[in-house]
């Protein structure tokens, strides 16, 4: 499919390219507005609407749009308090990290965590309906987490910039 970001090997499987400029386009509009139709994709990329459905296609098989979400309100939800905790854990094995790991998926509090470099391990990021949920979210599910030795919180006060947007405009090479 030339011109769509690919090409074909002589045994006839896509390999991927640096993806063009309109496959550019077509992500950054896709993640401002993931519900935007296809009528309304292609006027905006500058393609007819067959040829930017086959990019977009193209551009969710490859793993460049790893899925599409609704981005919902926690304060109307009613878990409008937003706390990141740094994890220290008493051991760096692998068995200690993948026992982590298993908990942390299974507590819905935890809508992120990220493996870290430095002083701790995990940086946490939770959400609950406030103090006195947070306190026993501390006292009663994360500091009982077997290996958990140290925690620092931090308490958003005001959320100044949130973005799902990935900011890849004016990059040379992308990796495929």
């Amino acid at each position: 499919m030339a011109g769509c970001g690919m090409t074909v090997n002589p045994g006839g499987a896509a390999m991927a390219d640096d993806i063009d400029s309109f496959d550019l386009k077509i992500l950054s509009l896709l993640q401002q507005d993931g519900r935007i139709s296809m009528i309304d994709l292609a006027e905006r990329v500058g393609l007819s609407p067959s040829p930017c459905a086959r990019r977009v296609k193209w551009l969710e098989a490859e793993g460049y749009v790893d899925r599409y979400v609704a981005l919902l309100n926690p304060q109307k939800l009613g878990v409008g308090l937003n706390v990141f905790i740094n994890i220290r854990l008493s051991s760096q094995t692998t068995a200690a990290f993948d026992a982590f790991d298993a908990v942390v998926a299974t507590i819905p509090e935890i809508v992120g965590c990220h493996l870290l470099t430095g002083a701790f391990d995990y940086l946490l990021q939770v959400r609950v309906a406030d103090i006195s949920e947070f306190r026993d979210f501390m006292r009663d599910r994360l500091t009982a987490i077997e290996g958990v030795i140290e925690t620092q919180s931090s308490i958003v006060l005001e959320e100044l910039k949130a973005t799902t947007e990935i900011p890849f405009q004016g990059r040379s090479t992308l990796a495929p």
